[in-house]
């Protein structure tokens, strides 16, 4: 007898993936991170445990992607203006660290990256994010918005932490001033990106 091949497995459902989301999320903000448990998703989505682990192999792994995935935030598209998109990424990134979602859920999952790899699979989440910031400097700098190269990976990571802070500690009370300050701190940052190269190689030559 020949070997049948084996049969594929069932395809996965974006729209049942996206209500898996919701679920997450909506829970964090409801019941916290502790209680937002595998079958309570399940039963929120209406979908079955097993059809969530088929996607997600661990609830820890589903609520890094509630939390830090794309949802409904959107990477803005690049204009000509660099300081008014530097503005939109931080309205962006604060409102995603100011969800409820977020505020609860965000230091359990750094409770729980015991571990180099859960911690570099939360870093991993945000590597497009991290290369459209990146290649949006450097879009700036080729078109000589900004006098030189900007230190791409320290910005966003003030970019990032800065957010995340304030988001988590206060929520979304004064977004707009918060918003405008960190905007202009980016925007001098990338215009002095030299400067701050030539002081951490230890001053001007």
């Amino acid at each position: 007898m020949t070997e049948k091949p084996p049969r594929p497995g069932r395809p996965r459902d974006p729209a049942k993936d996206l209500a898996v989301l919701v679920a997450a999320r909506r829970l964090l903000g409801e019941v916290g991170y502790r209680q937002t448990t595998i079958s309570a998703i399940a039963r929120s989505a209406g979908v079955n445990a097993p059809a969530i682990y088929r996607r997600w192999p661990t609830r820890e792994s589903l609520l890094e992607e509630a939390v830090h995935g794309p949802g409904r935030h959107v990477l803005p598209e690049p204009t000509a203006d660099l300081h008014a998109d530097l503005v939109t990424w931080t309205t962006i990134f604060l409102a995603r660290a100011a969800s409820p979602a977020a505020r609860a859920g965000v230091p359990g999952l750094l409770s729980d990256a015991a571990t180099d790899v859960d911690r570099a699979r939360l870093f991993a989440l945000q590597d497009p994010i991290r290369k459209a910031f990146a290649e949006r400097l450097d879009a700036a700098a080729d078109a000589g918005e900004i006098p030189g190269p900007a230190p791409t990976e320290l910005l966003f990571e003030i970019l990032s932490g800065a957010t995340t802070v304030r988001g988590l500690i206060h929520g979304d009370a004064d977004a707009d001033a918060f918003v405008a300050d960190l905007a202009a701190s980016l925007y001098v940052l990338t215009r002095h990106g030299s400067e701050i190269s030539d002081v951490k190689n230890g001053g001007q030559q």
